[in-house]
C-alpha cells in the first residue's frame, strides 16, 4: 500500500519499507541473525499486510544466495510488489587491520546483493569506531559510493548515538557525506537515534538540505534514557504509535526538505520475535501506516 502525499506538497507516494529485524520474525542481532522462515513465506506475509519494501541482512543474504539465489529472491519480490529493497549492514569499511578483511568480504555480498536485487541502498555504519580519523572515512566512504554506483545503487550511513560511534551529530555525518562528493552517498535517519544524540527535528530541517541523500526510519519508545542503553535498542523497541516519541513532528521535517521516498520501520524487540510471521507484519503494518498517515494529515 502507498498513500499520496500531494497533499503535503510532495510528489509522488510514500511507501512503507519493513526493515529486516521488523519482518524477520525471530531473528535477534548478535544472537540470531538468520531468519528460519522460508523466504517465501516472508514475502508473502509482507506483501499481504501491504509493504511494498523490505529488508535483507548481510548474514540472511549469504544464505539466500547459497539456496535459491539472488535471481529467484528477484523474481519473487517482483512477483509480490515489493519494489524497495534495502541491504544491511556493513561496518569496519573504514579500517585497514583484519576488520577490514572481514567487511571487505561482507562489502562484495552487499554489493552482489544490491545489483541483483536492484537495491534502493546499502546501510552502513561505523559501530565501535577506535577513533578513526574523518579524512580516512570520508576517503574511504567516497570509494564504497563509488563501487555502489557501478551497480545502480546507494550508500547511506546511519548516524548512531556517541555510545556506539565515532560521528554521533548531523554535523559529523554531514561532514562524512558531503565531504565524499559522492552523489549517491547519504545518510539514514532513525528517529531513535536521532532523540538518543539530541538532534532534534528543527536541527534536521535547518542542517539537511533538498540536495542531501536520505533514509527514514521510525519506531518508538520511552523518551527517557534507559539504564541499559544497548538493551533498550536490540530489545525493547516499540512499534510505532505505542511509545512516546514525537514521530509526527520527525516525519514533517523530513517531509519538509522535500523527502518523498520510502518510510521504513525498524522495530526490534525481544517479545515481538515471539510472534508469527504474518501477525507481525500485519500488526507492523497497520500501526506504522496509521502514524504516517496521522502525520500527513497533521502537517
Amino acid at each position: 500500500m502507498i498513500f499520496a502525499a500531494e497533499e503535503f506538497g510532495m510528489i509522488g507516494d510514500i511507501g512503507i519499507h519493513g526493515s529486516y529485524w521488523t519482518l524477520a520474525s525471530g531473528t535477534a542481532p548478535l544472537i540470531q541473525e538468520v531468519c528460519s522462515h522460508d523466504i517465501r513465506e516472508r514475502i508473502e506475509s509482507a506483501a499481504r499486510a501491504g509493504y511494498t519494501g523490505m529488508g535483507f541482512w548481510h548474514s540472511d543474504l549469504e544464505v539466500l544466495r547459497e539456496t535459491i539465489g539472488f535471481a529467484e529472491l528477484k523474481r519473487l519480490l517482483d512477483a509480490h510488489g515489493i519494489r524497495h529493497v534495502e541491504v544491511e549492514w556493513l561496518n569496519d569499511w573504514y579500517c585497514t587491520d583484519e576488520r577490514r578483511r572481514a567487511s571487505d568480504r561482507n562489502r562484495a555480498l552487499l554489493l552482489e546483493a544490491a545489483e541483483a536485487l536492484g537495491a534502493n541502498h546499502i546501510k552502513i555504519a561505523d559501530l565501535g569506531n577506535d577513533g578513526v580519523p574523518l579524512d580516512r572515512m570520508t576517503a574511504e566512504f567516497a570509494k564504497l559510493c563509488d563501487e555502489a554506483a557501478e551497480r545502480g545503487t546507494r550508500i547511506l550511513f546511519e548516524m548512531l548515538p556517541a555510545d556506539f560511534s565515532a560521528l554521533p551529530s548531523l554535523d559529523l555525518v554531514l561532514s562524512l557525506t558531503r565531504g565524499a562528493g559522492a552523489r549517491n552517498g547519504g545518510i539514514m535517519l532513525d528517529n531513535l537515534h536521532m532523540l538518543r544524540t539530541g538532534t532534534s527535528n528543527a536541527d534536521i530541517a535547518a542542517k539537511l538540505s533538498r540536495d542531501d541523500v536520505i533514509g527514514v526510519e521510525i519506531n518508538d519508545g520511552a523518551l527517557a534514557r534507559p539504564v541499559n542503553f544497548m538493551d533498550s535498542i536490540i530489545n525493547r523497541r516499540l512499534l510505532p504509535g505505542d511509545g512516546e516519541f514525537d514521530i509526527a513532528g520527525f516525519l514533517q521535517a523530513v517531509w519538509s526538505l522535500g523527502y518523498d521516498g520510502w518510510i521504513g520501520v525498524e522495530v526490534i524487540n525481544e517479545y515481538f520475535r515471539e510472534w508469527p510471521l504474518a501477525a507481525m507484519a500485519e500488526v507492523s503494518f497497520a500501526k506504522t501506516s496509521k502514524v504516517v498517515a496521522d502525520a500527513l494529515h497533521a502537517g
